[in-house]
């Protein structure tokens, strides 16, 4: 971290103070502000950019021009093969059961009577903005969610821009550092960073599990954000492990913002919009969470993607841990739905300018939110809607 980011982070805390009255200054971090959330509770944002250099978006090389179905898989195929990714690791697979990789299989197989052409080229057109990593986990995303591609549709329509926020990837346990070895992969072969500030470098919830967070600056403006959570060592009833045990390391959510560029102004589309156009397309949303954030970071998630076709021997084994276990494991996949306030233009400028990437407000891919991290009590309450038994 430099002095340029402490700066940074001072400046924007100066500018929403001065700006509304619900948001106050830290009087212990000049880089943190407080919102009151409840009478007596106050959630705390730190506004520190994450240090990192910008990197290639290299999932470009694999999915620029896809115009099919076919060409979608080969290219999924392709990118996938031609880096590490978990399954490549033995002892993160240890636990791993084989109907994982039959899942993944059966995306594919079940996509031509699902999608169409136009719909592959729609994906492919939007994971080519990533880097590979990301654009593998959210091909397998979008190809096991009809509500993550309807919101990108939807933006084709009202001329949104769709941004990646980020990805949940559920590992094991921390018995057997799971999640421990998927963050060592991600930053010795994919080029993630760790936050360098330590509070929103790693979360320990009291649901009984812990998560990391890793991020990932692209030269053309995506910020890349994955959230790397696995059970507690001593915890043997949470989900997150046997999700990974059923479904390996696809990801939880795909985490999704919409922006509008208006007068030459980027800003963001409120939840309720995206939600009340979802809602016509039979998309239903759940409860959203972080309204008292005036609008930092507001989430909501639609209901729980479901899969029936778990092998019942599969589902026994994991309702011997706690019965019910075997219904709630069906609850595949989420789609969450992200709204972050942009930061104004002369901000914006010095954002880029910290990883130097010269801002166009034209840029599509050019939204700098004010806050980059997660609120831990948010983040819980991923866990709390996806466990709802359909």
């Amino acid at each position: 971290m430099t002095d340029s980011h402490t700066q940074f982070a001072k400046e924007i805390v100066r500018q929403l103070t001065q700006s509304n009255p619900l948001i106050v200054a830290d009087k212990k971090s000049a880089q943190k502000a407080l919102i009151q959330k409840t009478e007596s509770e106050f959630a705390s944002f730190d506004f520190t950019p994450i240090a990192a250099t910008a990197a290639e978006n290299t999932a470009n090389l694999f999915f620029s021009g896809v115009s099919s179905l076919d060409e979608l898989q080969q290219a999924y195929r392709d990118a996938r093969n031609s880096t590490v990714f978990e399954y490549d690791l033995a002892e993160a697979m240890a636990h791993v059961h084989p109907y994982a990789l039959a899942f993944l299989d059966r995306l594919f197989d079940q996509a031509h009577s699902r999608y169409n052409d136009e719909d592959a080229k729609l994906i492919a057109k939007w994971v080519s903005d990533l880097d590979t990593y990301t654009a593998v986990k959210a091909v397998e995303s979008l190809l096991n969610s009809h509500a993550d591609l309807q919101l990108i549709s939807i933006a084709e329509t009202n001329n949104w821009q769709v941004h990646f926020d980020h990805l949940a990837i559920r590992c094991g346990s921390q018995k057997t550092k799971d999640a421990e070895r998927i963050v060592d992969m991600l930053k010795s072969e994919h080029g993630y960073f760790s936050p360098q500030i330590n509070s929103e470098a790693f979360y320990q919830f009291k649901d009984g599990w812990n998560a990391y967070v890793l991020c990932k600056i692209l030269k053309n403006g995506q910020c890349l954000r994955l959230f790397i959570d696995q059970s507690d060592a001593d915890d043997r009833q949470q989900i997150i492990q046997y999700w990974n045990r059923v479904y390996g390391y696809t990801a939880h959510h795909l985490a999704i913002r919409a922006t509008s560029l208006k007068n030459g102004t980027r800003t963001a589309i409120p939840l309720s919009e995206i939600t009340h156009k979802l809602t016509k397309t039979g998309v239903e949303s759940l409860t959203p969470t972080g309204l008292y954030s005036c609008g930092l970071l507001e989430q909501v998630f639609t209901r729980p993607e479901t899969n029936s076709g778990i092998p019942t021997a599969l589902k026994n084994e994991i309702n011997r841990h706690r019965p019910g276990l075997d219904k709630i494991i069906e609850n595949g996949k989420l789609l969450e739905i992200v709204c972050r306030r942009e930061m104004d233009e002369t901000l914006k400028a010095l954002w880029f300018n910290l990883y130097a990437i010269k801002y166009d407000p034209q840029k599509p891919l050019h939204s700098a939110p004010l806050y980059t991290y997660f609120l831990p009590a948010q983040a819980a309450h991923v866990i709390r809607t996806s466990v709802q038994v359909q």
